[in-house]
């Protein structure tokens, strides 16, 4: 009886996790928008982009995110307006950013917006912070930290996995993703 429990809390958990990752049978609301782009996660020369999870605009688990593939390709929906990122998650360590550091704006619902081609250098300091085996991925009680994050117009490969997946006829805008000093 306790492991059928505890497989009901977990699905629950499961299905409470907003990420953002779409698909073909998705349909967009009225308040939606799709980013897309290509991130690269670096950390001390090594590329540790494969599994890592990138978190939009909240401190709580599991709200806006994107576990990005080793290409590092982002594909996904999110409510139309202003975002930040927050917290970046890697199976090497974490990174709290500050609050309105990296921002990206899409001001209307039902586009598609290109936010760049990202590539965020933790430089070492990507932290971990864990509890028994499972890495905490919950940004309280990690102090705040500027990664170098360079913004690049490059679209190929994003506009094309998303043409590939979508259709080619999806007419894709410019919103690259800023960064404040």
């Amino acid at each position: 009886m306790k492991k059928y429990i505890l497989l009901l809390c977990f699905t629950a958990l499961l299905a409470s996790c907003s990420t953002g990752r779409l698909s073909k049978s998705d349909a967009l609301s009225e308040s939606e928008t799709i980013i897309l782009g290509e991130i690269k996660i670096l950390n001390e020369g090594k590329d540790v982009t494969k599994n890592a999870k990138i978190y939009f605009d909240e401190n709580e688990k599991g709200v806006l995110s994107y576990k990005l593939s080793e290409h590092g390709l982002l594909v996904m929906k999110l409510p139309k307006g202003n975002h930040f990122v927050k917290y970046i998650y890697t199976p090497y360590g974490s990174i709290n950013l500050p609050i309105g550091y990296a921002n990206i704006a899409v001001p209307e619902a039902g586009k598609s917006y290109y936010i760049g081609t990202i590539v965020i250098d933790a430089q070492g300091k990507l932290r971990k912070k864990s509890r028994g085996i499972i890495y905490d991925t919950d940004p309280k009680g990690l102090k705040e930290e500027k990664a170098e994050i360079t913004v690049t117009d490059a679209p190929d490969a994003a506009t094309k996995a998303y043409h590939d997946e979508f259709g080619a006829n999806k007419k894709i805008e410019k919103a690259l993703m800023t960064v404040t000093e």
